[in-house]
């Protein structure tokens, strides 16, 4: 994927980094969806582009916090795979004595 560097003035920076935070996303794919909107919105009409940009902010809001949920079960899942090995220790040391 090509890729481009941008220089950003602080302020917007932090701007970005802010909104991102909220959305639960990073700040590339919050400017990535910015520039993609850009692109889009130049022959659309406001009320449509404002519905459709609300839309996607919550699809992205949402894809950010399902892969945060995947994590987490996999780390629940990681979690209880450790205790039942213990348990199955300690049925073993159990059986031993």
């Amino acid at each position: 994927m090509p890729t481009i560097h941008l220089s950003l003035p602080e302020w917007m920076y932090e701007e970005l980094k802010r909104k991102a935070e909220d959305m639960g996303i990073q700040v590339t794919d919050l400017v990535k969806f910015y520039i993609k909107n850009g692109m889009e919105g130049g022959n659309q009409e406001n009320s449509r582009n404002e519905n459709t940009e609300k839309l996607e902010e919550s699809v992205a809001y949402l894809e950010a916090r399902v892969a945060q949920l995947d994590l987490l079960v996999m780390e629940l899942v990681r979690r209880l795979k450790v205790i039942e090995e213990g348990a199955d220790e300690e049925q073993v040391e159990i059986d031993q004595t």
